[in-house]
């Protein structure tokens, strides 16, 4: 029961938020629009507005931006700039100060990333964007069941990199049966070559009851391809290999080392209602008769401001399980959170 105290603290460390003045945005038709800049891709601005939730402006359409922030700005001959972001008309400014700002030419910048508006730390959160839920159930009859929940998304991009993570946890108690958890951490770092082509590493790390793993490690890398990006939607292509380890209740480790293939999709509906699927497909090199799949869906519906409630599908299918363990493992996790 001490884990299911724990979830509210978590999800205050993951969502607590830092109040900061809001980026003002005009454009050349005379709109002023106030938000958080997230950064620019593809000659799009995205502006995140408590209003307008989030916008993508075209960045030709930008007249002046006004910011107190700290942004990395990749040019298109590959120089970085960091510093205060500020742009009027055909000019855009980066520096720490005003007397020291380096100005660049507006249509020869290729990529902005968000840095934040502190230094340490709190520079640091105050760049992640990301979300966090929790969920709680329980039932009273012949037996007491109870099963809580714990999602959390959190990710950080600079010019050259982004980093990502996610952590899954879902405890299952009841009354005359051993407790059933399964918890997951997973991270990428991606380096950029271009925008549409990326180098990667992966790790994870992966407890589950049912399954009789106790632990599984995986360390690996590969390439990526960013297939399609729009405004309301991204299609990522990934490759790689890795390098695995399984630690089973009482049944023989393995080691293993697997090519995988694997695509990641990400929709915005009715401009509010987000969508994300990961699909991973393993093969193992070492015991080629075995192949494991991956699949992790999410969907986000907001109910008030930062406020949402999210519905999480999760899959994992192995063609060589442990002994006594059946081959599909999956489940529907729903809770409320916030994003930030």
């Amino acid at each position: 029961m001490r884990a299911f105290r724990l979830l509210p603290l978590l999800l205050i460390v993951f969502v607590w938020p830092l109040a900061a003045p809001a980026d003002t945005v005009v454009l050349v038709n005379g709109d002023r629009l106030t938000g958080d800049i997230k950064g620019l891709e593809d000659g799009k601005l995205v502006l995140q507005s408590e209003y307008l939730d989030t916008i993508q402006l075209k960045w030709s359409d930008i007249r002046s931006i006004e910011s107190d922030a700290t942004f990395s700005v990749l040019t298109a001959d590959g120089d970085r700039y960091d510093g205060e972001l500020g742009r009027s008309g055909p000019t855009t400014s980066v520096g720490a100060e005003p007397g020291s700002a380096v100005e660049l030419p507006s249509d020869t910048i290729a990529r902005i990333a968000r840095g934040g508006r502190r230094r340490g730390i709190a520079q640091l959160v105050s760049a992640l964007d990301g979300s966090a839920d929790i969920g709680y159930s329980v039932a009273r009859g012949n037996q007491d069941q109870a099963q809580s929940s714990l999602g959390a998304t959190a990710a950080y991009s600079s010019a050259h990199y982004s980093f990502q993570a996610s952590l899954d946890s879902l405890f299952a108690r009841q009354d005359g049966a051993r407790a059933q958890s399964r918890h997951a951490l997973n991270t990428r770092m991606d380096r950029y070559v271009n925008a549409r082509f990326f180098g990667y590493g992966v790790s994870g790390f992966e407890r589950n009851e049912r399954r009789r793993l106790d632990l599984r490690s995986r360390l690996g890398g590969g390439l990526g391809w960013n297939v399609r990006e729009r405004s309301r939607s991204s299609l990522l292509a990934l490759g790689g290999f890795a390098y695995m380890h399984e630690r089973f209740r009482r049944a023989e480790n393995r080691i293993a080392a697997e090519a995988f293939l694997g695509v990641e999709w990400e929709a915005r509906l009715f401009r509010t209602v987000e969508l994300d699927m990961r699909l991973v497909v393993s093969n193992n090199q070492l015991d080629r008769g075995r192949a494991r799949v991956e699949y992790d869906g999410s969907l986000r519906v907001p109910i008030a401001g930062r406020f949402n409630y999210t519905l999480r599908l999760f899959d994992r299918y192995d063609t060589r399980p442990a002994e006594g363990v059946e081959r599909n493992d999956y489940g529907i996790v729903s809770g409320l959170g916030l994003s930030f």
